[in-house]
């Protein structure tokens, strides 16, 4: 099977993009280990409210959306049919 360039360079855009979010995943994790036991000592102590629960929203919700892009770049898949409709 021959490749074009145009091929080699999606597949290398492709994997720069798997790179970068794999890197961004490493730094959260590490953020939320290293501040993990301030967060929950600062949330135990305060008392519920809409700034409590909004917090807790946006700090939580970067990571869902970072698993979900990689679950979907990691995820091999055999059906090219797919893959343009997922990229495109």
């Amino acid at each position: 099977m021959v490749y074009s360039t145009d091929d080699i360079a999606e597949a290398m855009s492709l994997q720069s993009v798997k790179y970068t979010l794999a890197s961004m995943a490493t730094f959260w994790t590490y953020d939320y280990a290293c501040s993990l036991h301030e967060e929950w000592s600062f949330l135990l102590r305060s008392r519920w409210n809409k700034m409590k629960g909004l917090y807790i929203i946006t700090r939580c919700l970067p990571v869902v959306f970072l698993a979900t892009n990689l679950s979907i770049y990691f995820t091999p898949n055999e059906n090219l049919g797919v893959c343009d409709v997922v990229e495109g």
